[in-house]
C-alpha cells in the first residue's frame, strides 16, 4: 500500500471499488437486498447481493420475525444472488441461521455456491443445514420434512 491510498479499517479504496482483506470485491455502497415472497405454502427469502457484518444481523432479526409471526412457516431462503464480501459477515451470518435450524420448521436453503457449503457444515455443531442446490430440489425436501413432523405430531396427540 502507498501513503497515498486511504485505509479504512482492513479496506482499501481505489476509485469507486472497495477491496476487503477477504479478496472479495464489492462495489462501494453495495450491499445486500432481500425479498420475500409466496410460492404455494412457503415464505421465501431470496438474497442478493454483498452480505457483510454490517447487514447479517438486520436479516436475522427479519427472519427471526418471520418466524415469532408463524411458528409453523416453510421458509426457503435461496442465496443463488449473494456474495460473500469479508470473513466476519459470513460467521455472523452462518451462526445467526444455525439458530433457524434448531426450530421445528427449520428453512431450507438453494443456490449456494459451493465455496460456502463448506463453512455452513463446519458450522452446523449438530444442527445440519438442509442445503440444496436449486429451489424446487429444496421445496420438495421441505415437504417431505413437513409432513414428517405433521405425522409424529398427531401421533403423538393421540398417544396423549
Amino acid at each position: 500500500m502507498t501513503q497515498s491510498e486511504p485505509n479504512f479499517g482492513g479496506c482499501r479504496f481505489f476509485g469507486n471499488v472497495r477491496e476487503a482483506f477477504s479478496g472479495r470485491i464489492a462495489p462501494e455502497g453495495a450491499s445486500m437486498k432481500s425479498k420475500i415472497s409466496q410460492v404455494d405454502d412457503f415464505t421465501v427469502v431470496e438474497l442478493s447481493g454483498y452480505l457483510d457484518f454490517e447487514n447479517s444481523n438486520p436479516l436475522a432479526a427479519s427472519l427471526e420475525g418471520l418466524y415469532k409471526s408463524n411458528k409453523q412457516a416453510k421458509v426457503i431462503i435461496d442465496l443463488t444472488g449473494l456474495e460473500f464480501v469479508g470473513s466476519s459477515g459470513i460467521s455472523n451470518f452462518v451462526k445467526s441461521l444455525r439458530t433457524f435450524n434448531k426450530l421445528r420448521m427449520k428453512p431450507a436453503y438453494c443456490g449456494m455456491k459451493n465455496e460456502f457449503i463448506k463453512l455452513f457444515r463446519a458450522f452446523e455443531a449438530g444442527s445440519v443445514f438442509d442445503i440444496w442446490p436449486e429451489f424446487e430440489t429444496a421445496k420438495d425436501s421441505a415437504i417431505k420434512r413437513y409432513a414428517e413432523w405433521e405425522s409424529r405430531t398427531l401421533r403423538s396427540k393421540r398417544t396423549h
